[in-house]
């Protein structure tokens, strides 16, 4: 009987042991899913969203940061609509810097934060009517500038007037969301 009530009790601290574990890497798997939204998301979202955002199962999450992210475009969008009186508009703002550069607000994407967004990724969507004023098409190379300078290719995007970087190269030239940047033709 002795050995019985041994093993059992044995038993029962793995089986409680188990658990903890368990338990400890839930919580760490949660803690490295925050670390890694809040590299991406950055000045984008805010910490506290993030948190909440991470307790979803990661299908719910992605679709959750997209409402999010459309939400707080479409609001800052109506905003500055109303700001503006109707002959402003942003494709006819295009502000010429130089001989062949421009201004563009750097903005955020969803899609190009999920496809083109790491580092080393060379890829930078530029607003049409600004690829226009520059003359470039999608897959030529421009040099985006602010405190430091690098090379990009152009992918066509259909927001007027806005430029969306790479996060490595936000931080390489000192540019935060909402900035505006230097963009020549290279």
């Amino acid at each position: 009987m002795n050995m019985e009530t041994e093993l059992k009790r044995l038993l029962e601290e793995k089986d409680k042991k188990i658990e903890e574990l368990q338990a400890k890497i839930k919580d760490l798997e949660r803690k490295l899913k925050y670390y890694e939204i809040r590299e991406v998301y950055q000045g984008i979202i805010p910490d506290e969203v993030i948190q909440k955002l991470v307790e979803l199962p990661p299908e719910v999450m992605v679709l959750e940061i997209g409402k999010y992210l459309r939400g707080v475009s479409t609001l800052k969008l109506e905003k500055a609509e109303e700001k503006e009186k109707p002959a402003e508009k942003m494709a006819e703002k295009v502000e010429i810097t130089g001989e062949r550069g421009l201004k563009a607000k750097v903005g955020v994407d969803l899609s190009f934060t999920q496809r083109y967004d790491f580092t080393g990724s060379d890829v930078a969507m530029l607003g049409e009517d600004l690829m226009n004023a520059l003359k470039v098409s999608e897959g030529d190379y421009i040099v985006v500038q602010k405190n430091g300078s690098v090379n990009l290719r152009v992918i066509p995007y259909s927001k007027s007037g806005f430029i969306v970087l790479p996060s490595w190269v936000r931080e390489k030239i000192g540019a935060k969301l909402n900035d505006f940047v230097e963009v020549m033709k290279k």
